[in-house]
């Protein structure tokens, strides 16, 4: 990673949890907002629902920040398709190594159980 794109990313982290789940939602491939809501609230039970305004406002910066890329779904449907870019995924590794190291300083501090098999 360039020191550019290494100073891009280091400007969107820490990541709002919305965006993190967002860019997790689409990493196997582009879905339209409902479906990036109902698969984020399919995997985090009892969290309740995502209000679209929420949803599309995330959506809407995440763009223009160049995470996500967005197109018309085919068929002239009313609806866009999300995908996640190239930098939308060097973010969210970015933020998925820096909340790694804070459930590790979390586990250090006995906040956290340790996982099996380590001391």
């Amino acid at each position: 990673m360039t020191a550019r794109s290494a100073s891009r990313v280091s400007q969107c982290i820490p990541m709002h949890p919305l965006e993190f789940q967002i860019l997790l939602a689409i990493l196997e491939g582009e879905l339209h907002g409902y479906a990036i809501a109902k698969k984020i609230e399919g995997r985090q039970a009892g969290s309740g629902t995502i209000q679209p305004t929420n949803l599309y406002r995330r959506l809407r910066t995440m763009a223009e920040k160049g995470m996500l890329s967005e197109r018309a779904e085919p068929g002239g449907s009313h609806r866009r398709l999300f995908e996640i870019t190239s930098f939308g995924r060097k973010v969210a590794q970015a933020e998925a190594e820096r909340l790694e190291d804070m459930v590790l300083s979390a586990r250090r501090h006995k906040l956290l159980p340790n996982q099996a098999g380590e001391g």
